[in-house]
């Protein structure tokens, strides 16, 4: 039997990292079956090399592996959906939705603002089309039959108040507009200004609503877990592009788990995810932190571009627009 030293031990740890470094590299890269010899000019088309396709079909098949591994054995775990959690851990999978019909309620009221813009936003200064008059008649009955229902609500006096004046501000600019056959750009901004605080008081309203759900939810999970499972912790938030920036979802759990930036503990996935493929998201980012710490000594250098600083290497030499501005003016 061979005895390993530290040295080859050392090596041959390098080349298995070596081959999932690669993996991860070519996994953000189709498969090569093609080349061009130029950017502009003729374009010749080359064989792909069997050999180094075999290679990378090997590499991204040992990366897949290990990233399902990790996946596995990532626990526990919390996917946060847009209106609902699930704890996973081993054989343990709990959910709760985390949205209260208050929330829904008050956001509902905000869209009537919100739809009003987007009916007018772009029609301003100009005069409206009958569709477009008859939508507005349309959105300020339907305003109208919902503030109604409002009243069946059992809200406290200055939040039912406020749901009024919102309501009362968007169809009166219905009927404005109705009437004028047009809006201004500077009416339209006026009228969302002036409610602006009463919608932001409903948004405050709203989340407030849904992170006391949440927190109700993860202080009873986190007894069931324990104090040293629980920092273990790892949560991923299936969510839009839009909202990512200070999302609400991530600012709960950034101060639950006392971690500042996404990355470890707490993964952002835009879009929508089945819970398979958020799962592979995990696997993803604790594979790359492992990845990036053993070649980097930096955990968090795979959770940027693997080329990026190679990019900025050539782009400061090579300026874009001008090596070939020369060979396409001629």
């Amino acid at each position: 039997m061979a005895v390993w030293t530290g040295m080859k031990l050392k090596k041959l740890m390098a080349l298995a990292t070596l081959s999932l470094v690669i993996g991860a590299y070519m996994a953000m890269t189709p498969l090569p079956v093609t080349a061009r010899s130029k950017l502009i000019g003729d374009m010749v088309t080359v064989p792909a090399n069997d050999a180094l396709t075999a290679f990378n079909n090997e590499a991204r098949a040992i990366y897949a592996k290990a990233r399902e591994h990790y996946a596995q054995t990532t626990l526990p775990l919390i996917i946060c959906y847009s209106d609902h959690m699930v704890l996973i851990d081993s054989d343990v999978r709990e959910e709760i939705n985390y949205i209260s019909h208050k929330y829904t309620d008050l956001k509902v009221v905000d869209h009537v603002a919100l739809a009003l813009f987007s009916l007018l936003g772009w029609q301003c200064d100009k005069a409206l089309d009958e569709s477009t008059l008859q939508e507005l008649a349309k959105l300020k009955g339907l305003a109208r039959d919902m503030e109604k229902s409002l009243d069946k609500l059992d809200w406290d006096k200055d939040t039912m108040d406020r749901q009024h004046i919102i309501i009362d501000h968007c169809v009166g600019l219905m009927e404005l507009t109705i009437r004028r056959k047009e809006i201004s750009k500077d009416k339209l901004d006026s009228v969302c200004q002036e409610i602006e605080p009463l919608i932001m008081q409903n948004v405050d309203q709203a989340v407030a609503s849904q992170l006391e759900i949440m927190d109700k939810a993860v202080t009873a999970w986190k007894a069931k877990l324990g104090d040293d499972r629980f920092k273990n912790l790892t949560v991923i938030i299936v969510s839009g592009h839009m909202p990512r920036d200070r999302h609400s979802c991530f600012q709960y759990f950034s101060k639950a788990l006392k971690v500042k930036e996404e990355g470890l503990k707490i993964i952002y996935s835009e879009g929508e995810a089945e819970e398979k493929a958020a799962l592979e998201m995990v696997g993803t980012h604790v594979l790359d932190a492992s990845i990036g710490q053993a070649f980097f000594k930096d955990p968090m250098r795979m959770h940027r571009d693997l080329l990026s600083d190679g990019a900025a290497k050539y782009l400061k030499a090579h300026p874009p627009l001008q090596r070939f501005s020369k060979e396409t003016s001629k």
